[in-house]
Order: C-alpha cells, then structure tokens, then sequence
C-alpha cells in the first residue's frame, strides 16, 4: 500500500516538475523572441534616428550625435548600478571619543502601543476603486 502510494506521488510530483519545465521553456523561448524584436526595434530606432539628423547635419555629425547620446545614456546607467551595488557603510555610532559626543538614548517601552489594525477586503476595494476613478477623471482632462 505504502509503495502503491509512493509511486503514485512520484508520478504525481515528475509530471508537475515536466510541466514546470516546458512551462518555464516556452517563457524563455517567448522572452527571446522578444529581446529579438526589441533589439531589432532598437535599431530601426538609431538608423531612422542617423537619417533625420544627417538630412539636418552632415552625416559623421550625425554619427557623432547619436554615439554621444548612447555614451551619456551608458554612462548614467553605469554610475546608477555602481551607485546601487556599493556597500553601505555603517555610521560612526558611540565610540571610544564618550567624552565628546552625547550619551547613548535611553530605550524605554511604550506602554500604550497599539498593534495595527488588519486591512480588511473593503477598505481595498475602496482605495482600488478611488484610484480607477482618480485615473478616469485625470484621463480624460489629459
């Protein structure tokens, strides 16, 4: 019976891990494509780009242009993620300087915390449905 069950479970967990899989195949062939697309779609962007501003410039300045505008672009990029991935330093706390700076709070209890009240289903569908309306009477004044 146990192994009646057990066989019954693996069955049960290998047909949900290939279904899983293809699953998470076909979103990656999806997701290829359409890097594929963007790509392609990037790049009819620049070209149209190069041929405004060389029937306006001549067109190295118009190469010129374009390259500048992709280096700041990197550039900004660059320094965001650089920005993001450095570690956060802590601060300088109470150290041996004790005379010179000003002594440790004191950590007292709040007696009266009141715990957060749980937000109920309505209270949501109340602020989704503010927000729909907010979105409807902004659009159409836009």
């Amino acid at each position: 019976m146990l192994r009646l069950l057990t066989g019954l479970v693996a069955g049960v967990v290998g047909a949900e891990l290939r279904m899983a899989t293809r699953r998470a195949a076909v979103t990656l062939v999806i997701l290829l494509i359409a890097g594929l697309m963007l790509g392609g779609a990037v790049l009819a962007f620049l070209v149209a780009c190069f041929l405004l501003l060389a029937s306006h410039y001549d067109p190295v300045i118009a190469a010129f242009i374009i390259a500048g505008v992709l280096l700041l672009l990197a550039l900004i990029l660059l320094m965001t993620a650089h920005l993001r991935s450095r570690r956060r330093h802590a601060r300088g706390g109470y150290s041996s300087l004790a005379g010179l700076t000003a002594p440790p709070p004191s950590i007292q209890p709040l007696a009266e915390a009141v715990p957060p009240r749980p937000t109920n289903a309505t209270t949501v569908i109340a602020v989704a449905a503010g927000a729909a309306l907010l979105g409807l009477i902004l659009g159409r004044r836009i």
